[in-house]
C-alpha cells in the first residue's frame, strides 16, 4: 500500500489552496463528528485561517493523485496562567482513511508535524484530547497524560426522546415534571437577568481570568471561535441587577439523530460563579422538552466544577487531555493550579 504514498507535507494553513480544502473536508466526511458541527471547506478555513493568535498549521498524507488520505491540525491558540500569556496549540483532527490504517501512515504524519521548527520555536503549550484510536501514537510521539481532570456532566431533560418508553410513559411525565420544578428552583434569583445577545461586543471590555490554567478569552478569541465560525452559537451575557458578571453560549446538537443541548462556554467572575447554574436553569427551563439531555465538559480543578455539577449531576465520562512534554512549559504540568477547559476550548464542537 505505501506505494500509493505521494507523501506528507507540514505546511502553514495559509498556503492551502482552494481546491487542497476542498479536498480535506472531502477527506473528512469519513469521519462524521458525534457532535454536531458544519464539515465543509468554510469550517476548516475558519478554524486554522483566522485564529487571532497566529498561523495555524496542517499535515496531510496525499496519496499518488495528490488526494488526502491522512490528517492532522495544529490550530493556534493562546492560553493565560496568572496573568502571563503562552503561545499555544491544540493537535486536533487526527485521522487516516480505513485503507490506509495499520501501515505506519499517522506515525509519519505526527513526526513530520512534531518536527516542524516554526511550531518548535513557537510552542509553549501544546495539548490534545484524542481518541482512543489517536492516543497510543501520540504517547509514542511525547505526550504524556496531565492531572486536568476533564470530565462529561449531563442533565437528562427528555428521556422519550431517546428512548421508545411507551411502557413507562406516566414516569416519563413524572421526571419532566420534576426537572422542570427543579429548574423553577433553581433559576430563582429575582435580580439575575440572562439575555440573548449576537455580538460579544455588546459585553463590557474587561475580561478577568479566575483560573490558574485556562484559555486566553480576548474579544477577538471569541469573535473568532463563535461570530465568525459557520455554525451557529447561542450567545447569553449574564447580569445581577445591573452588573455584568459572566457569559454562556451553547450550541444545539444531534446524538444519533436526537436534538440535544451542549453548553459550549462559560464564563463568570469567581466571586459571582453561584450564579452560573442559575443562569442555566433559566436559559433551558423553558427549552425542556425540546432536547433530550444538556451536555458539559468542564474539570473537577474549576471553579465553576461544583456549580456545574449541581445543575448537570451526571457526570458521563472522563476526557483525556494530554500534553507534550517537550514542547510545552513546565508551568502546564503543575498539578497544584485551578483549570478551567471547556468543550469550545478543543475542536471537539
Amino acid at each position: 500500500m505505501n506505494e500509493r504514498l505521494f507523501g506528507i507535507f507540514t505546511q502553514e494553513a495559509s498556503e492551502l489552496k482552494e481546491h487542497e480544502w476542498i479536498d480535506i473536508a472531502k477527506f473528512m466526511e469519513q469521519f462524521p463528528s458525534r457532535i454536531k458541527r458544519s464539515s465543509g471547506p468554510e469550517y476548516y478555513k475558519s478554524k486554522l485561517l483566522n485564529s487571532p493568535f497566529g498561523m495555524s498549521y496542517v499535515t496531510r498524507a496525499l496519496d499518488e493523485n495528490k488526494k488526502c488520505i491522512g490528517l492532522t491540525t495544529l490550530t493556534k491558540k493562546m492560553f493565560r496562567v496568572n496573568n502571563n500569556n503562552y503561545s499555544s496549540f491544540e493537535l486536533g483532527d487526527s485521522y487516516v482513511s480505513k485503507e490506509f490504517q495499520g501501515i505506519g501512515i499517522y506515525s509519519k504524519i505526527l513526526k513530520d508535524a512534531l518536527s516542524n521548527n516554526k511550531l518548535k520555536n513557537n510552542s509553549e503549550f501544546l495539548f490534545s484530547t484524542p481518541n482512543k484510536n489517536s492516543m497510543p501514537g501520540l504517547i509514542k510521539k511525547g505526550f504524556i497524560h496531565s492531572g486536568y481532570k476533564i470530565y462529561t456532566k449531563i442533565l437528562p431533560l427528555n428521556f422519550s426522546l431517546l428512548f421508545n418508553l411507551n411502557l413507562i410513559k406516566p414516569f416519563v411525565y413524572m421526571y419532566l415534571y420534576l426537572i422542570k420544578f427543579f429548574l423553577l428552583f433553581l433559576s430563582l434569583s429575582k435580580d439575575l437577568k440572562v439575555l440573548q445577545i449576537n455580538s460579544f461586543f455588546e459585553l463590557p471590555d474587561k475580561f478577568s481570568h479566575n483560573n490558574d490554567i485556562a484559555q486566553y478569552r480576548s474579544k477577538d478569541y471569541l469573535k473568532w471561535r463563535f461570530i465568525n465560525n459557520p455554525d451557529t452559537y447561542l450567545i447569553y451575557s449574564v447580569y445581577l441587577k445591573e452588573k455584568y458578571i459572566g457569559y454562556l453560549v451553547l450550541k444545539e446538537g444531534l446524538h444519533n439523530s436526537i436534538k440535544v443541548l451542549y453548553l459550549a462556554d462559560i464564563f463568570f467572575e469567581k466571586k459571582y460563579s453561584k450564579y452560573s447554574s442559575k443562569a442555566i436553569a433559566k436559559i433551558i427551563l423553558n427549552n425542556s422538552n425540546k432536547y433530550a439531555f444538556l451536555s458539559a465538559w468542564i474539570s473537577k480543578k474549576s471553579h465553576l466544577w461544583s456549580k456545574i455539577s449541581f445543575c448537570l449531576p451526571i457526570t458521563y465520562k472522563y476526557i483525556p487531555f494530554i500534553i507534550h512534554k517537550e514542547l510545552s512549559n513546565d508551568i502546564f504540568f503543575d498539578d497544584h493550579r485551578d483549570v478551567h477547559f471547556v468543550l469550545s476550548d478543543g475542536d471537539n464542537i
